[in-house]
């Protein structure tokens, strides 16, 4: 100290000054990375703090949103409920109005039976035939008419089991009713079907058809196809025409 004392007394002020100048940068400059070092922690703590308020913001907007979407959904869903119940009070306002005549007690009893019915009452339309074109007595009941039938039958070479043979439709002094033979088995309707051209060699024969029993859309089906057939005939005579597996096909 006295000697620090004893050299600032001999100073003069500009090397006073020097020296104090000195001091302070050495001071300052040990201190900067220390100054530098605290600036960037604040900064760091108030990007961590700006970073954080963000955070929460966008938190608090994605919740907002939720909401919505949530408030939106229910909306939507009571609106389809009441407009789907209301669809279905005016249906069934309609059906109350409208079918109880159309659905009588009589023919509602009639519909549940018809879909009650067992297909053996009704009958296996794959294993029955139809015969068109046969003679019919004028008095002919049903042992007369699987007479006949058997005897045709015996024409092709074929002697089939009949179980049930009998005459179908109102019958009538200018045509003959078509015949439905219920068969044991399909192979033996197929065998008759395939057989069924000899027919038209024969001589009592040549107009009688044999075929499948079909409902009332195949028979309408099979009428335009015939017909189609009978055109393409006349178009072009040159060429062979020819029904298989319900389709036209040519030569």
């Amino acid at each position: 100290k006295q000697w620090y004392q004893r050299r600032v007394r001999g100073l003069k002020k500009e090397s006073m000054a020097k020296l104090l100048e000195d001091t302070c940068s050495l001071v300052f400059k040990s201190l900067l990375p220390g100054i530098k070092q605290l600036h960037r922690n604040d900064r760091s703590i108030k990007l961590t703090e700006e970073l954080s308020e963000l955070q929460r913001e966008v938190i608090r907007l994605q919740k907002e949103i939720i909401s919505l979407k949530e408030e939106i959904q229910q909306a939507q869903t009571s609106s389809i409920s009441t407009t789907v119940e209301r669809e279905l009070k005016s249906y069934a306002t309609v059906l109350s109005q409208n079918c109880s005549a159309a659905i009588g007690p009589k023919r509602l009893q009639a519909a549940m039976k018809r879909a009650s019915t067992p297909v053996t009452e009704e009958g296996d339309r794959s294993k029955n035939l139809m015969i068109f074109g046969l003679s019919e007595a004028a008095v002919e009941d049903q042992a007369g008419t699987l007479r006949q039938v058997k005897k045709l039958f015996t024409e092709i070479g074929e002697e089939p089991t009949a179980v049930t043979c009998k005459r179908v439709g109102e019958r009538k002094d200018s045509s003959n009713r078509p015949i439905k033979v219920s068969l044991e088995s399909r192979e033996a309707l197929l065998a008759l079907l395939k057989k069924a051209k000899q027919l038209r060699t024969t001589e009592h024969y040549m107009q009688v058809y044999l075929s499948p029993d079909r409902t009332l859309a195949e028979r309408e089906e099979c009428r335009r196809l015939y017909k189609t057939l009978k055109e393409l005939r006349k178009d072009n005579p040159k060429r062979k025409y020819w029904i298989r597996e319900g389709v036209i096909k040519c030569d």
